[in-house]
């Protein structure tokens, strides 16, 4: 035998009197997957760019004939260049193909780079 239950008003009403939502306060302790994600990222961003230090500085006639035979190929470069932030810090290795010249500077994609912050260039 199933028990049937009676809908109760008062029981109702006693409950919207009392209950309290907590609101926004349970939301604070839990973060959502992707900004936990983007955080671990721009954190993992952050430690390399903490600890990356400088390759091998390259000899002028190497980076030349590395930057002739990547425009020859159409190959993607990466470059390291000699500039440090007002941190100390290295920038990001700007990678690309070579677009070609302008005055003293290379240009990759969107970026011009002159030849004497150049401090070393590789092939991917």
């Amino acid at each position: 035998m199933s028990k049937k239950y009676e809908f109760d008003p008062n029981v109702v009403t006693q409950f919207l009197n009392q209950y309290q939502d907590r609101g926004m306060m349970k939301w604070q302790g839990f973060y959502l997957s992707d900004h936990t994600v983007s955080l671990n990222k721009l954190d993992n961003a952050h430690r390399v760019q903490i600890n990356r230090k400088h390759s091998d500085q390259m000899a002028s006639s190497e980076i030349e004939a590395i930057i002739n035979q990547a425009i020859i190929k159409q190959l993607t470069v990466s470059i390291e260049r000699n500039i440090q932030d007002k941190d100390g810090y290295l920038p990001p290795f700007v990678e690309g193909k070579i677009d070609g010249f302008y005055e003293d500077y290379l240009v990759v994609g969107d970026q011009f780079i002159n030849f004497e912050e150049i401090y070393a260039i590789t092939t991917i």
